[in-house]
């Protein structure tokens, strides 16, 4: 028997743990009548909403990670990409799906899995900026228990800020830095068969940084990318909570966020929904509408990325277990180029 699935366990075991205890805690402080009231009540016309905003933000993301790319795949292909790569998520331990979607780009585009790498890392940036922006944006009017929150969103931002400058820099310097590595690592043979086309892909793929256009259409369709989910995340909790306040969907994204970046089951399962009851109750919502938001929006979102994933996948004649084995193995991430 190979000692590889036991191997993947072991390092996705933390994750899982990690979720298993915040579902635990969930279970004891949560008012459970009350979880099962909202979802009794829930105005259906807000679920509606939200689902054509999810998608408008999804279709707008997709748009940026098209502009990060030159525009090389089409929006069809790009939206849809995207759709895999959460279902990947969902269903996959370790963040597979960012690679699955470096993969799927790389192939659909012919440009390899490492040019579109750095595509993916920007994209994350963005991310983490914008989620630094709306908690420090919301924060001057949350007054209780969230001392802790202005130092990590001030910190994410800058950290955010000087990776971008360093992306930058390498991506202007490349071809000199190119023929450093050419020269200083060509040397090897096995360095030189392996490893530098990997490197020359990945500088390729850092080049959108040095087109000014490339970079604020990109940046400009991530922003209504988050516009669209704060208008979402707005929509549901009126669907749940009427008399809700725009304040606090917003407060809550920008933390669930940051959630997003702790060790977790697939999915973000339970870490996500802690986060966000978190959140919301330093705002003022009650445990009980909290959490039947946030599961919902989570249910909705893994629906949403399970069927259009599912059907992207199919299309292509491709199962999960395969996609699994590929972006686990070197070989075909090397073969991939």
């Amino acid at each position: 028997m190979s000692k590889k699935p036991l191997q993947d366990l072991s390092r996705a075991l933390p994750g899982i743990v990690i979720s298993l205890i915040v579902i635990a805690v969930l279970i004891f402080i949560v008012d459970w009548p009350s979880v099962f009231d909202a979802f009794r009540t829930v105005d259906l016309r807000f679920l509606a909403l939200h689902g054509l905003l999810y998608m408008g933000s999804v279709a707008a993301r997709a748009m940026g990670a098209r502009a990060l790319l030159e525009d090389r795949p089409t929006f069809r292909e790009s939206f849809m990409i995207m759709m895999q790569g959460y279902l990947l998520n969902n269903l996959l331990p370790f963040r597979l799906g960012e690679l699955g979607r470096a993969y799927l780009l790389g192939r659909k585009t012919g440009l390899g899995t490492f040019f579109t790498i750095p595509a993916i890392m920007i994209e994350r940036a963005y991310d983490l900026a914008f989620a630094a922006l709306i908690v420090m944006g919301t924060l001057p009017f949350v007054f209780s228990g969230v001392d802790w929150a202005r130092p990590v969103a001030l910190t994410t931002l800058s950290l955010v800020t000087v990776g971008l400058l360093s992306l930058h820099l390498v991506a202007r310097f490349r071809i000199p830095l190119r023929n450093w590595v050419d020269h200083t690592a060509g040397r090897v043979k096995l360095i030189e068969k392996y490893i530098l086309p990997q490197i020359d892909s990945f500088l390729d793929g850092l080049a959108v940084l040095t087109s000014l256009k490339s970079f604020a259409i990109s940046l400009a369709w991530m922003a209504l990318a988050w516009l669209f989910a704060i208008a979402n995340q707005y929509a549901l909790l009126r669907g749940f909570l009427p008399e809700a306040r725009l304040l606090q969907s917003s407060f809550s994204l920008g933390i669930s966020s940051f959630g997003g970046a702790i060790p977790s089951a697939p999915s973000g399962l339970g870490v996500y929904e802690g986060a966000v009851v978190a959140a919301l109750s330093v705002v003022g919502i009650s445990s009980g509408i909290a959490l039947a938001y946030a599961v919902t929006h989570h249910m909705m979102h893994i629906l949403y990325s399970g069927i259009l994933g599912m059907l992207a996948f199919s299309q292509e004649g491709e199962s999960l277990l395969g996609m699994y084995e590929k972006l686990t193995n070197r070989k075909t991430m090397q073969e991939s180029e």
